[in-house]
């Protein structure tokens, strides 16, 4: 699938084909990659026996959150975490207290989402 180039003009139109294609494919990369992060954050949150959290309540998993996708630097990114409804209290399970040990679940979710999320860009990215 070449393409042939026949002057400058024609050269700068088609890097900026290629340009915009890419800028494009980039931002759909970093959407799905944030939806596979997501996913994983939900299944590696913790649960009680009965799939509530321990106050009877909706459970954390059920709180996440997928940002807005933020690149005024160049860099694409977009957040993912939990709601502000009960994010605050993730980090208690995360890290632990006095009276709970740490279960770290956002830092396994990180570490198992990581090759996914690769995946997931190059195949967005292949042009």
């Amino acid at each position: 699938m070449g393409v042939t180039v026949k002057g400058d003009k024609e050269l700068i139109a088609a890097f900026e084909r290629l340009d915009k294609t890419v800028d494009t494919k980039a931002r759909k990369a970093t959407r799905d990659g944030a939806k596979v992060f997501e996913q994983r954050l939900k299944t590696d949150t913790p649960r009680d026996k009965t799939g509530t959290d321990h106050s009877g309540m909706t459970p954390l998993a059920e709180h996440t959150k997928i940002g807005n996708l933020r690149g005024s630097t160049g860099n694409l990114e977009i957040p993912v975490g939990y709601d502000t409804e009960k994010g605050w209290i993730a980090h208690f399970p995360n890290s632990g207290t006095s009276k709970q040990p740490a279960q770290h679940f956002i830092e396994k979710a990180q570490a198992e989402s990581k090759r996914p999320v690769m995946a997931k860009f190059v195949e967005d990215l292949k042009l």
